[in-house]
């Protein structure tokens, strides 16, 4: 008879003792799930930043492009562009712009604004600049 109340007062103490590191458990989940929609945070914020950047000198590298011959501006636009692409294309790998997920109303929009802006990039010229002010317009970013 003991031997049975020893055993049912261990599995008493287990079983408390359980609860306690089940709870501690919870909250250390809780706490690691908040650092990681703090870090994805971060990141969209980064990301917004650095495509913000990029647009900026993308458009004073193709407003330099003034002067000389119909052929150096346009060759000038050509390395504004090329430059531009890779900076993006640098950007979304840093950032692995294909693995973020729309959650708000903004992020769509910004998506949005980002596929207009990326069919933007075949074309030429005054083209371009339609395209790109359009695209602008559509999806205007705040």
């Amino acid at each position: 008879m003991k031997a049975m109340i020893a055993l049912v007062g261990a599995a008493f103490a287990i079983s408390l003792a359980g609860c306690n590191t089940m709870q501690g458990a919870g909250k250390d989940i809780e706490r690691g799930g908040q650092k990681l929609t703090d870090t994805a945070y971060k990141v969209r914020a980064d990301w917004r930043a650095e495509r913000d950047r990029n647009d900026r000198e993308y458009e004073t590298a193709r407003t330099a492009c003034t002067t000389g011959t119909d052929a150096q501006r346009d060759a000038c636009r050509e390395r504004a562009r090329n430059a531009y692409l890779g900076r993006m294309n640098e950007a979304r790998t840093t950032y692995h712009r294909q693995e973020l997920r729309a959650q708000s109303d903004e992020d769509r929009r910004e998506e949005a604004y980002e596929a207009a802006r990326n069919r933007c990039d075949t074309l030429r010229g005054a083209d371009e600049d339609r395209c790109i002010a359009e695209a602008r317009r559509q999806f205007s970013r705040s």
